[in-house]
This record gives C-alpha cells, structure tokens and sequence, in this order.
C-alpha cells in the first residue's frame, strides 16, 4: 500500500512538472541564480581568506641588536621566542649575513656597493624575525620582548610600531570580510527562498481547483501536500546540478585572472578538491529552497 501510494505521488509530481514546464524552467533557473550567489559568496570568502594569509605572511616583527650583542645571547633571546605558544617562527640574520643579503639585494648598483666600501665596516644589525601564528598575538609578542629584562641591553630597537597599524587594520579587515561574507550569505538564501516562495505559489495557483476537488472527497492534507514537495525537491535537485554544471568552467575562467594578482590560489583546484561537500550543500539548499517553498505555498488553499 505504502509503495503504491509513493508511487502514484512521484508519478503525480512527474506529470505535474511536464505539463507546467515553461513555469518549472523559470523556477529552475531562479533557482540557479540563487545558488550560484551562494557559490560565488564561497569563492569571495576562499580568494579573501587566502588573499589575507598572503598579507599575513608578509608581516612580522623585526628585533635589530646593538653592534656588541652578544650572539649567544641572541640565540638565547630566540629560544625563548620559539617556546611561546603564539609564534609560529623565528629568523636570526646575523650582521655578517645581512651584508651579505644587502649586497645581493643591491648588486646592480654600484653606487651603493662603492658606499659601503668606503665605510670600511657592517653598517646593518644582527636581526631575529619573529612571525605569529595569528596577526593578533603580534602585540603580545612585542609586549613580552619589550618588557624581558634579561635582553634589554642588547636589543637597539624592536621594528613594531611601524607595522602595528597595518597589523590592526588587516585583523579588522578579516575580520569586516568575515562578517559580510556571512552576511550576505544568510542574505541571499532568504532572498532566494523568497524568490523561489513566490514562483512556486505561482504554480499552486493553478492547481487551485484540483486541490478544492481533493479535500472535497476526503484526501488527506499530506496526500495533497507530497506531489507539490516532491516537485519542490526535483526542481531544487536539478537546479543544483546546473548550478555545478555551469562552476566549473567559470573557475577555469576566473581562476587565470585570480592567480595574476594572487599567486599560489588556483580557485579551479579549490573547488575541485571540494567539489564533494560543495555539490551536497548546493543540493541540500536547493532541496530545501523547493520543499520549504512548495510546503508554505500550498497552506493557503488548505486552510491551515
């Protein structure tokens, strides 16, 4: 019983969608539309978490040491570095090497190489470059290097301050792009539940009579109700399937332009290696957007 019921449901949904075929396209490509704005509201947040990293990865805190530094106690000053939780890691460019590190730097130019001939000593500091974990434990780290008695008298001054502006604006910018991207996440899938509402009550609207006729001679709201979901879901299923369809040679295209200005993010391979859990959360959503909307749809000519 259960499965001849099932079965004159689906079949019911199936015929339901061919003969408002035209009305279903346009539900379909709605649908669409809506969920490739959910996928390109990912792609935003893939191309600016890594476009952030890459920023991050460019900042650090620079320790520049008096010329009689003890080196010994310099390396002592980097073991205590590399002990702390929220340091990720530390560079130690001795006087020697950073000349060395200049020259190769500046080997085309002559005048620069003549100038330090001429001084006939190292000009540049001993250095450890300190890099976080994470953006905001810069301060802490500097806040501890600046307040360690032990290495006060060998430390000439901590590079910090200079950077800690840029640090403070690219945690708020993480942080406002995190916070929008979810935004307008949540956005766009009310819009396009609404959107998809809206169509499918369209659709309800001609089966008004059918549905009077039913309930008339005592079929069950849920009887009613299940070819419409069942549409709402078939609708949704096919609208995510176009919808991954159409990705993937949008990545290829975007993807080349993307790596001109952010080297080292392929958005093509991004959503390859993800493709898995990005295509069952487009079907869910999709699904969702079909069953909810024909659900709601279809209570005012239940009287519910």
């Amino acid at each position: 019983m259960f499965v001849n019921k099932s079965k004159r449901l689906v079949i019911s949904a199936l015929r339901d969608l061919s003969r408002n075929l035209w009305l279903n396209m346009a539900t379909i490509i709605i649908t669409v539309i809506s969920l490739f704005t959910i996928t390109t509201m990912l792609a935003i947040d893939a191309v600016g978490s890594h476009a952030l990293v890459a920023l991050q990865e460019k900042i650090d805190i620079s320790i520049q040491f008096k010329d009689d530094a003890d080196e010994a106690k310099i390396l002592d000053l980097k073991g205590d570095l590399e002990k702390i939780e929220e340091v990720k890691g530390v560079e130690y460019i001795s006087k020697d090497q950073a000349l060395i590190n200049f020259k190769e730097t500046h080997k085309d130019n002559e005048y620069v190489n003549e100038s330090i001939d001429e001084l006939g000593e190292n000009p540049l500091f001993a250095v450890l470059n300190v890099k976080a974990n994470d953006i905001t434990k810069y301060n802490s780290i500097n806040e501890y290097i600046i307040n360690n008695d032990n290495y006060k008298d060998i430390i000439e001054k901590v590079n910090f301050k200079e950077n800690e502006r840029a640090i403070e604006n690219l945690s708020n910018i993480l942080a406002t792009i995190k916070d929008g991207i979810f935004g307008l996440t949540i956005l766009f899938v009310f819009i396009s539940v609404l959107v998809a509402f809206n169509t499918i009550r369209l659709a309800m609207y001609s089966h008004k009579i059918e549905i009077e006729i039913m309930q008339l001679v005592g079929a069950s709201r849920w009887y009613i109700r299940m070819p419409f979901i069942i549409e709402g879901a078939i609708l949704g299923v096919v609208g995510a399937v176009i919808t991954l369809a159409i990705i993937s040679p949008a990545a290829v295209y975007i993807s080349s332009r993307i790596t001109q200005f952010l080297p080292g993010f392929d958005l093509y391979m991004y959503f390859m290696d993800n493709f898995l859990s990005v295509s069952v959360l487009l079907i869910l959503i999709g699904v969702f957007m079909g069953v909810f909307s024909s659900f709601i749809a279809i209570r005012r000519y239940l009287n519910v």
